[in-house]
């Protein structure tokens, strides 16, 4: 990126000329984590994750007063996209390069080990430049928790149609773990296909050791049951504990 500058009148009255990045003018910061990284060839982020350790509870994003409940608890953001995703959100703090917001999540994200990259919502049926938008803002996001928080951020999987999956899930092919959410892909017949697809897909592909359920099933057999391809081939499925899933296995 070419380098400009503007003129400066000096207290002496002398005129100087002044650098200014141009990155910034362009809401451009980004480029700051990026340089920090590898791309593929869709020019998204490199991943590697292969912990030694498995969070025992996910947090949600609204749930604050959670995010240190154990040791190994990880954020997760599995809520409506606008509870995360709003004018002053994370990712917009970056993209912008918000000195005093990005302070801000660096104040209350401290400390945390494990975090579940962003569930924005993916969907077959939307515009295909929408979808890719909010692809990126997920890789984004994962970057900054890795490069500015120091978290451990395990991928999401999204479900999407077979022929999407090498593009939206490439950048984890360094991966040996994955979380799955089967909240609202129970109940309907498609649905339970689409992670099944996605888990087929995963582990055929990927150097995959461990599954991560985000389930609030009341009974632990309805999610593990869409997960019969992973486990047969020797992956360990693992379901961690939430909020909704004890209330929900409280009223059995």
């Amino acid at each position: 990126m070419r380098k400009i500058s503007v003129k400066t009148q000096n207290a002496d009255g002398t005129i100087s000329r002044k650098p200014r990045e141009l990155k910034y003018l362009l809401n451009l910061g980004i480029a700051d984590l990026l340089n920090q990284t590898e791309l593929n060839e869709y020019d998204l982020p490199v991943h590697y994750c292969d912990p030694r350790v498995y969070p025992d509870f996910i947090a949600l994003n609204t749930e604050k007063s959670k995010y240190h409940l154990t040791p190994a608890t990880a954020l997760g953001f599995y809520t409506f996209d606008k509870t995360f995703d709003k004018k002053d959100g994370l990712f917009e703090a970056i993209y912008r390069n918000d000195k005093n917001l990005l302070e801000k999540f660096k104040k209350i994200y401290a400390g945390i080990n494990f975090v579940i990259a962003p569930d924005y919502s993916l969907f077959d049926d939307i515009w295909r430049f929408e979808n890719e938008s909010r692809l990126w803002k997920i890789r984004i996001i994962m970057l900054w928790f890795v490069l500015e928080i120091g978290a451990i951020v395990i991928p999401n999987a999204v479900y999407l149609q077979q022929k999407s999956l090498p593009v939206y899930l490439s950048g984890f092919e360094n991966c040996t773990v994955m979380c799955f959410s089967t909240k609202g892909h129970v109940r309907r017949a498609r649905e339970r296909t689409r992670v099944k697809e996605t888990v087929k897909y995963i582990v055929d592909h990927f150097p995959l050791k461990t599954i991560l359920i985000y389930s609030v099933c009341g009974k632990d057999e309805t999610s593990l049951k869409l997960f019969s391809y992973a486990i047969a081939k020797g992956i360990k499925v693992l379901i961690i504990d939430n909020t909704m899933r004890q209330r929900n296995q409280a009223r059995i």
